[in-house]
């Protein structure tokens, strides 16, 4: 599958392409005795308490940073971590009270997301320790030293994972080595930053994490998210007509600019706000890093700013921009995006392929607007307000843009956006359209409800409602869950004075949560924020009655929907989610025996191998295999196993050490030792097998070629002329298929007689190939168009004639394009887009499956595979109808079967 990881970004279209679903697992939480906290005991999970309270009876000597660090070495029995790992980041004061944040490191390498907050108030002549906050590993053994060279690692990032090697106009940033926490004392790993575009124009901020030891990734996600002036004052014309006073500078030449140099951190850091028009200039050359010199800031001949100015968003980006500025400043005391009157930036009216982009992000260094409808996303103060929050919790909680902490991140800039929208526009918090997110894009052209991305008045709970997303899906829910807290904040606003929630919400962020926080967390944070500003009891009750009405309760997670299946394997994070190449289905099949394969990035599933593969077969029972004993795992030290394949004989799959990547095999149906079938001397990957022969990629000089391996073991070049760049390959009963040139041709390959077809896909224009998949008579694939939305268009053709090929009827609409086909049925995962981002209508991942022969002949009846609550992701089909799929009932991603369809559901 071709992964669309998902940038962060506040607005629609269409959720990028989706897998399975991962939760990142929330360690234990103890809560040391104090005011109004039960005494608890500590966990048993090697993790550090979540929060603590009242451990101190008595104030400390020194600074803020000097009595945090002594209380943690007072109470290293609790906080199992020696203070010699935890660096001081910062310390942020308020008044008495300051917040100390620690960093924890292993042999002064840092560790992903581990920090924790010291919460002081002064007493006494010194500080007095109230509470402590965050997330440490103490049970990390991994050495620090590393095994791949950085050089290497870099090589292997873009060998291994074919989306990061076709990313175009941007570059690579290496941040050094880091330790990834998790079961078997967490893993080294070269961190880099991928920037820049994909051939189909999406944009790129891909943190890739490559083991270090192994050489593998082991985790990937996307993260996108002066001189002397003359202030004066000059006339703005908005988009909705409307004319206001704005401010601007006045330049030597006599001519005026969108640079605002009025406000307070101007003299207190040289700070401005300044507007730029990238005009129409394509959002993947202005994204990430500075503005470049190419882009100008938006200037006029006189003080009024009209005409361009208006049309582009730059007049509103402009006022919105010093809105949200005065908001942070007055409201919550913080000077700017990152609390040191640092510049503001803005650019607008960026383009995708010519076209409007129907989008706005922050991208860790501005804030970034296209149209959509034609309308500048910089109108809404809410969507300006909420770019710019991401920039103020990237300074502060540094929120990890993925799963729940990812979910916070989108909470707390919605619930920001939409406070200074209603303080602006007067909308009182009782309005139902109060908690509505962009309801002022459409110009007026729709009801406020219909223009609406989201809305945190939907009413949304935890433990019914949560989306277990894996990372392919809006990186693991961040948009569809956030929601669920931002519901709970809006009404705790409601019921408070509303500048007093908005202290509540910042210091919560600012001082107690960090960069791995989940929506428990969330409550504590906002509870002991509360208790730091002294609010009344009556006010504490109204937030707990806040949380407690969206779910957001001790042990939420835990709570589940219901699944009519076997489960095979639980809480397992598909390899397809971090390796692009690999396929996407949920398992491989062959007769009863199934091979999944599967990770542990984060310590997301303690129990499971880091990257290897579960085999077992059907019919005996949840956790059993073969012979009365357990289903068997594939698993090597210091060594990733992935992408399998199953004949009647043997799996084979791709192993990556750190002196090469291979394929091997275990005979007897993985029962067998591992051995080795061919390493080297390039790198070897997308294995297949099928009676006796394999099939593979062979990578190296810049090609990638399909190389085919007899029973005998003599092998042949199937693509021996220049320049191939193969992949997507797949093989059954004598045929062989893949994509190949510009990802937009498909190839099929006779064995017995060696005559070879290559048919070019239909969609020219930002298409490519992404799938390939074979019957006994039919080729299948998938053609992905990426111009200015994804869609998704199924193929299929004679074995014997590629001419005939012909677009099948349905699906009309699939999550991801995921599909699966046998000689008999063809399934596929259900998408529909009639909901925001945000918004769950029940419809997304249904697995639907109809026969093979109707949906060629064009008269498909499709039917449900699973009548389960959950998405339903990643279908494979085995013989008959036994279904394999990726559920999320159960709050976590559970690879389940059944054996006949469901057929319909109520």
């Amino acid at each position: 599958m071709r992964t669309q990881r998902i940038r962060r970004i506040l607005a629609t279209g269409v959720v990028a392409a989706a897998t399975g679903s991962v939760l990142l697992a929330v360690p234990a939480q103890a809560q040391e005795g104090g005011p109004e906290t039960p005494a608890a005991t500590l966990p048993t999970t090697p993790v550090a308490p979540r929060m603590t309270q009242g451990l101190d009876s008595a104030p400390r000597a020194g600074t803020p940073a000097d009595a945090a660090r002594a209380h943690l070495k007072a109470h290293e029995t609790t906080y199992r971590v020696p203070v010699s790992e935890l660096t001081t980041v910062r310390t942020t004061r308020s008044g008495a009270q300051s917040s100390v944040r620690f960093q924890q490191r292993r042999g002064g390498v840092p560790v992903f997301g581990a920090e924790y907050a010291v919460q002081t108030e002064a007493a006494d002549g010194g500080e007095q320790v109230v509470s402590a906050t965050g997330t440490l590993y103490p049970e990390l053994t991994v050495s620090t030293t590393p095994e791949v060279s950085e050089a290497a690692a870099r090589q292997r990032m873009f060998t291994l994972d074919p989306d990061l090697s076709g990313v175009e106009g941007g570059g690579t940033e290496s941040h050094g080595l880091t330790v990834l926490p998790g079961s078997g004392g967490g893993r080294l790993a070269w961190h880099f930053t991928v920037s820049g575009a994909k051939a189909d124009g999406s944009p790129v901020r891909q943190e890739v994490f490559v083991d270090a030891h192994v050489g593998g990734i082991a985790l990937s996600y996307d993260n996108i998210d002066a001189a002397a002036v003359s202030p004066a004052h000059g006339t703005g014309v908005k988009v909705d007509g409307a004319e206001e006073r704005i401010e601007i500078d006045k330049e030597a030449d006599g001519s005026y600019t969108l640079v605002d140099s009025s406000r307070a951190m101007f003299a207190k850091a040289g700070g401005q706000i300044r507007t730029y028009d990238a005009n129409r200039k394509s959002y993947l050359d202005v994204a990430n890093g500075p503005v470049t010199e190419d882009v100008k800031v938006v200037s006029s001949p006189t003080d009024r700013f009209s005409g361009t100015a208006t049309t582009s968003g730059a007049v509103d980006a402009h006022l919105n921009a010093g809105k949200v500025y005065e908001y942070f400043k007055h409201e919550v005391g913080r000077d700017g995006i990152d609390g040191k009157g640092g510049t503001i930036h803005s650019v607008v009216n960026v383009a995708q392929g010519g076209k409007d982009y129907a989008n706005a992000f922050w991208d860790g260094t501005k804030m970034v607007y296209g149209h959509m409808a034609g309308v500048p996303l910089s109108v809404g103060l809410d969507v300006v307000g909420h770019e710019m929050t991401h920039g103020v919790t990237e300074h502060s909680a540094g929120l990890v843009y993925l799963n729940q902490s990812g979910a916070l991140n989108e909470a707390i800039s919605d619930y920001f956006g939409n406070a200074m929208e209603t303080a602006d526009k007067g909308v009182a918090m009782s309005d139902p359209t109060s908690g509505l997110i962009g309801e002022y894009l459409c110009n007026g052209t729709k009801p406020l409800a219909e223009c609406a991305l989201r809305d945190m008045n939907d009413g949304r709970v935890a433990g019914e409602d949560y989306l277990p997303a894996s990372l392919d899906i809006d990186n693991g829910g961040v948009h569809l869950n956030s929601t669920i807290v931002s519901g709970a904040l809006w009404d705790m606003r409601k019921s408070l004075d509303p500048a007093l929630a908005d202290k509540i919400v910042y210091r919560a962020a600012q001082n107690y949560l960090t960069p791995l926080s989940g929506f428990s967390d969330m409550r504590n944070a906002v509870t002991l924020a509360a208790k730091s500003l002294k609010v009344s009891r009556a006010d504490r009750e109204a937030i707990a009655d806040a949380f407690d009405a969206h779910g957001i309760v001790e042990g939420w997670e835990r709570r589940s929907g219901t699944q009519d299946g076997m489960t095979l394997a639980r809480d397992v994070l598909p390899a397809y989610e971090v390796y692009s190449g690999v396929d996407e289905q949920a398992a491989q099949i062959s007769g009863d025996v199934y091979a999944i394969g599967h990770g542990d990035p984060i310590a997301w599933n303690a129990s499971s191998a880091d990257f290897g593969i579960t085999v077992g077969r059907f019919g005996k029972g949840h956790g059993h295999g073969w012979h009365g004993g357990s289903r068997h795992e594939l698993a090597e030290k210091n060594a990733y196993l992935l992408d399998p394949s199953l004949d009647e004989d043997r799996i084979v799959f791709t192993r990556i050490t750190p002196d090469s990547v291979g394929v091997y095999t275990a005979r007897d149906q993985g029962k067998g030792p591992i051995r080795k079938l061919v390493d080297g001397p390039g790198d070897e990957m997308e294995p297949v097998t099928d009676d006796g022969r394999l099939a593979y990629i062979d990578k190296q000089g810049g090609e990638s070629d399909v190389m085919l391996r007899e029973r005998d073991g003599s092998t042949v070049n199937l693509t021996p002329a220049p320049g191939t760049t193969a992949a997507r390959l797949t093989m059954k009963q004598g045929t062989v298929a893949w994509r190949d040139g510009d990802n937009d041709h498909m190839n099929v390959y006779d064995i017995a007689t060696g005559a070879a077809q290559r048919v070019r896909i239909q969609s020219y224009i930002f298409g490519e190939v992404t799938d390939v998949q074979l019957t006994e008579d039919r080729v299948f694939w998938r053609e992905t168009t990426s111009f200015l939305f994804r869609s998704d268009a199924f193929w299929s053709a004679p074995l014997g004639d590629l001419s005939q090929k012909k677009r099948i009827a349905g699906p009309s609409q699939t999550y991801g394009g995921q599909f699966s086909v046998n000689d008999t049925y063809f399934a596929y995962s259900t998408y529909d887009p009639s909901g925001a981002l945000g918004a769950w209508t029940g419809k997304i991942g249904k697995v639907n499956v109809a026969p093979v022969a109707d949906v060629v002949n064009g008269t498909p009846a499709y039917s449900r595979v699973s009548c389960s609550s959950g998405m339903q992701l990643s279908p494979q089909l085995g013989d008959g109808q036994r279904t394999v799929w990726l559920d999320t009932s159960a709050a976590s991603t559970d690879v389940v079967t059944r054996e006949s369809f469901a057929g319909t559901c109520a």
